[in-house]
């Protein structure tokens, strides 16, 4: 097995600072390594035993604890992100892969930084939750309810007020080829900002790529000013469901609103080659029913703007997109059979296949209704309107 690049190129971090290899590390393992970025240095974490294990287990051969996701996707047929990271970056950076010593340990600065910026953000998607958005905490009345809403008494002070950790990145600047930000809300992270407004239109700005995952609600044409003068920026949108679902998975969205962001976002990324813009959809039990309505809407309407098949919802559990009536998985498995993805065929088999391996309707459906029930409650809101083409009450397993 090939190893994953990302361990000698990349640090990460998740919204609480904790270092990690990429998004999607496993965050028991993160957890465990008990390191946080708080009055630390990329430097010093770069090379911490949590990365050097990992390292000398892809050099065995192995598949590292930290990286099941990946395992998981591959063993189903999907592209994993070790893949696909891989197709982009291993040829040109393996010989890092060279210099790693007996420990594990290699002797260079990272050249991508993947920042989680805190959890502050102005969205709370109903797949998210307390400990990637602070919004969440509006809903009092979730608060250790449901895995996802556990109460966090978070500190952003680490990424959203001190300066510590954005000095120690501008002094590295020269290593850095590649900054990914993601949140919450990375515009929303006064810091971040600040750092992208003093860096922009120099000459370091001119050899650095930007690359966001971002829900896009705050992005205006200041902020796309400033990203222009960039090497190369990647913006990868999150979107779900459109319309009246879209409204309810990412509340408190407003379609309208956000169709005219999309429509800015389709300009900037028609008249600028190295701007790359793409929606990232994320399989659940709810967008998964809604994948070809967002999909077509996206292809007719935006034709600038990538679609792109990002990930899967492992946690919270409730809205896995195994978390469906069987019926309800019929429909949808028929709805992708008979659309036309096109050049993007190869990458809907491995979402159909998740969703099919197991039934976990009748141990979590019950939790997935209550979950929206409490949400409709929360936010004056009514899924049963929202989701309407779902049919979920003819299957509600709390009173069938």
């Amino acid at each position: 097995m090939k190893p994953c690049i990302l361990p000698w190129i990349n640090f990460s971090t998740n919204t609480f600072g904790r270092p990690r290899t990429c998004g999607y590390a496993d965050q028991t393992t993160v957890k465990a390594a008990q390191v946080k970025l708080k009055g630390s240095t990329i430097s010093d974490e770069w090379n911490n035993d949590y990365f050097k294990s990992i390292r000398k287990d892809f050099l065995r051969g192995e598949w590292p604890e930290n990286c099941k996701r990946c395992k998981y996707v591959e063993e189903l047929g999907g592209s994993s992100k070790r893949l696909e990271e891989n197709e982009y970056h291993y040829d040109t950076n393996a010989h890092l892969i060279e210099q790693t010593t007996a420990d594990g340990s290699v002797p260079y600065y990272p050249s991508n930084i993947d920042i989680r910026v805190g959890t502050i953000c102005n969205l709370k998607c109903i797949h998210c939750g307390t400990g990637a958005s602070s919004k969440w905490n509006e809903d009092k009345a979730m608060l250790d309810k449901y895995p996802n809403t556990e109460f966090y008494n978070i500190d952003n002070k680490w990424i959203e007020q001190d300066s510590f950790i954005w000095d120690n990145i501008k002094e590295n600047l020269q290593h850095t080829k590649r900054f990914n930000f993601l949140g919450g809300e990375p515009f929303a992270n006064k810091q971040h900002n600040k750092f992208i407004k003093e860096i922009a239109f120099t000459d370091t700005a001119k050899d650095i790529t930007l690359t966001y995952v971002s829900n896009g609600t705050l992005l205006t044409d200041k902020i796309f000013d400033q990203l222009m003068s960039f090497k190369q920026v990647i913006i990868r949108l999150s979107l779900d469901a459109i319309q009246e679902p879209g409204e309810y998975f990412r509340f408190p969205i407003k379609w309208n609103s956000f169709v005219k962001k999309l429509q800015l976002m389709e300009q900037y990324a028609k008249d600028n080659k190295h701007l790359d813009i793409g929606v990232q959809w994320t399989c659940s039990n709810v967008s998964m029913f809604y994948l070809v309505d967002t999909f077509d809407y996206m292809r007719n309407h935006f034709p600038n703007i990538k679609f792109i098949f990002a990930n899967h919802v492992e946690w919270p559990i409730h809205m896995s997109a195994q978390v469906l009536p069987y019926e309800t998985k019929q429909i949808i498995e028929e709805h992708i059979n008979n659309y036309d993805f096109g050049e993007y065929s190869s990458k809907v088999p491995f979402y159909v296949s998740h969703m099919l391996e197991k039934d976990l309707w009748k141990t979590q459906g019950s939790v997935f209704m209550n979950y929206l029930d409490d949400l409709d409650a929360a936010r004056k809101v009514n899924w049963n309107y929202s989701f309407k083409e779902m049919e979920l009450e003819k299957h509600d397993p709390r009173v069938n």
